[in-house]
């Protein structure tokens, strides 16, 4: 049990260090933008970000999964906020239209198991000039060589340089880091205007 506690302490750091605020203020959105969400979970960001861009924005939800992508989509319902979409996502894409202004995750970044194919179609994704907001953990030790054990117990996470090292193949830039966790930390990066 103590083990479960201490493997999960990391992403509960990093979504209490993270509100939805703080990474809305990080993409910059604004009334009116698109933005959108990877691996939403149950959809409260999302709900936030409905508030913030208003009845002339958008917001796209995604999660993995018939049964993930079922109870977001409740939780979305119950919202009564008609301009958010839930969207079923892939392990390799974002499935958002190419309208985005802004996209984000909270501890998903480290999931990827193909980062190269996942970062194009998040370039695909945003509009240009777009951002990203990518807040993950660190892992306990040394990183996975392997982004497919990224995930796996001892080695479990990703750290900003990588992060910002493989949204850079993709064709964005880096905009900002900060560290202000034991292990969490937030990049953002943009795609250039032009």
């Amino acid at each position: 049990m103590r083990r479960l506690l201490l493997a999960l302490l990391p992403a509960a750091l990093a979504f209490a260090s993270a509100s939805p605020e703080k990474i809305l203020e990080a993409i910059n959105a604004r009334p009116g933008d698109t933005v959108c969400e990877i691996g939403a979970g149950d959809g409260s960001a999302s709900i936030a970000a409905a508030r913030v861009v208003g009845p002339t924005g958008r917001v796209y939800t995604s999660e993995l999964g018939e049964s993930r992508v079922k109870k977001l989509r409740a939780s979305i319902a119950s919202s009564n906020l008609p301009q958010i979409t839930v969207v079923e996502g892939e392990s390799t894409s974002t499935n958002f239209p190419a309208t985005c202004d802004a996209i984000w995750m909270r501890d998903v970044y480290h999931h990827f198991t193909d980062p190269a194919a996942m970062n194009a179609s998040i370039a695909a994704s945003l509009k240009p000039g777009g951002r990203v907001a990518v807040v993950d953990f660190t892992p306990p030790d040394k990183e996975a060589a392997d982004p497919a054990a990224r995930a796996k117990d001892g080695q479990h996470g990703v750290t900003p340089e990588t992060v910002t090292r493989e949204m850079k193949d993709a064709g964005l830039y880096a905009v900002s880091t900060e560290k202000p966790g034991q292990r969490w930390f937030i990049v953002v990066l943009a795609k250039p205007a032009s």
